[in-house]
């Protein structure tokens, strides 16, 4: 009697541990639900002669870490294992001062951007926020002076994004 209560205590834990799973699955959602949230962007580059991408890293709705062609024209990718994101920016205020002494010239530019499509896991995704570009370069010299016409000696462009997304 005692083994056959075993089996009975066992068979019913099993059935409730199935009952439960079952309920559990049929009370979650059946369609993907979006995700939003702010979304902090993060762009380094250190190489003042190759204009290959950047470094970037992505925190907030979701973390990645990719590559960045953003070059001078208003549109700019951002790649990640997942996918692409691909968005377009206006610049705002901008100011830049140059310290012949050091051969030194600081950049900053804040401005705006928007997603306009991504690709792959980011398929779907919107959002837009502002940014703010650092750029600092120490230029070559050339018999003492500041030279503009060799590749600077070296260049630190650091861009960050903040804004609303929703994938």
């Amino acid at each position: 009697m005692r083994k056959h209560y075993k089996l009975l205590l066992a068979a019913a834990a099993t059935a409730a541990i199935a009952a439960t799973g079952t309920a559990a699955a049929s009370a979650s959602p059946a369609t993907h639900q979006a995700a939003s949230g702010t979304e902090y962007i993060q762009v380094m580059s250190t190489a003042p002669t190759t204009p290959g991408p950047a470094s970037a890293i992505a925190r907030g709705v979701f973390t990645a870490g990719g590559q960045a062609r953003l070059g001078d024209a208003r549109i700019g990718t951002i790649a990640f294992p997942g996918g692409t994101i691909v968005l377009s920016h206006r610049p705002g205020k901008s100011s830049s001062h140059f310290y012949p002494a050091g051969c030194l010239s600081l950049i900053s530019q804040s401005g705006t951007y928007q997603i306009v499509r991504g690709t792959g896991q980011y398929a779907g995704i919107s959002g837009h926020g502002t940014y703010q570009l650092s750029l600092e370069i120490v230029a070559a010299r050339v018999h003492g002076d500041c030279s503009s016409a060799k590749p600077p000696v070296a260049q630190q462009e650091l861009l960050r994004l903040a804004g609303p997304v929703r994938m």
